[in-house]
């Protein structure tokens, strides 16, 4: 009896483990809204997507909004590059960041603490967990995440340094009380393109500091 128990639960653990995979390849495309702190409807004229594409040690990140706001971040962990493309009238620009000026806007998020909930919910096509994150300044935040799939990378998520599951809903408040919510529509675990990660010929290469210095 102990025996055909063991095997039992053996197996029962051996079909968790096959069913949580690293999502070393693929894209989720999330529809953003943006809103007050308090609920009410979202502002549509900030809506727009935001879409995460993975391949191996490659990152694309990218967040297009209809009032015109467009940012795409690439990132190649083996080689350490980070280019943030910034599309401008005249001259579209690649600045070179360094891995310390995204540690420096993560800083304030590591360390959650994250409180499971009560509530399940489909997205995208995976069963989804409830849960709550408390920052170390007492502010907190919502999501839904899948544990069918494991975080390929630590810093994936801006808000969630480390987590190890995919939210698939979640949000991102500012001081000022405004909240952008994030909802998954599509997740596709299947083969991208290699050019994604690449700086467009197009696009001028300088570095974070020029940047700045063109602004002012």
């Amino acid at each position: 009896m102990k025996q055909a128990l063991l095997i039992l639960i053996t197996l029962l653990l051996g079909a968790q483990v096959k069913a949580q995979q690293n999502f070393v390849e693929g894209t989720i495309v999330y529809s953003v809204t943006i809103g007050p702190l308090a609920g009410g409807t979202g502002y549509t004229e900030h809506a727009g997507t935001y879409t995460i594409i993975v391949k191996g040690s490659n990152i694309r990140k990218e967040l297009k909004m209809n009032s015109g706001y467009h940012n795409v971040l690439i990132r190649n962990n083996n080689s350490g590059s980070i280019f943030s493309l910034q599309p401008a009238a005249g001259q579209n620009y690649a600045i070179q960041l360094q891995a310390q000026d995204l540690k420096e806007r993560q800083n304030p998020y590591e360390d959650f603490i994250q409180k499971e909930e009560q509530g399940t919910m489909t997205i995208a096509g995976q069963q989804c967990q409830k849960a709550t994150v408390t920052y170390k300044d007492g502010s907190t935040s919502s999501l839904y995440y899948t544990s069918s799939w494991l975080s390929p990378d630590p810093t994936l998520f801006d808000r969630f340094p480390g987590i190890k599951y995919i939210p698939l809903t979640f949000e991102y408040r500012n001081e000022e009380g405004i909240t952008m919510h994030f909802a998954a529509e599509k997740m596709e675990a299947k083969p991208v393109e290699s050019a994604l990660f690449r700086v467009p010929p197009d696009f001028k290469i300088i570095t974070n500091a020029e940047y700045k210095a063109l602004q002012r």
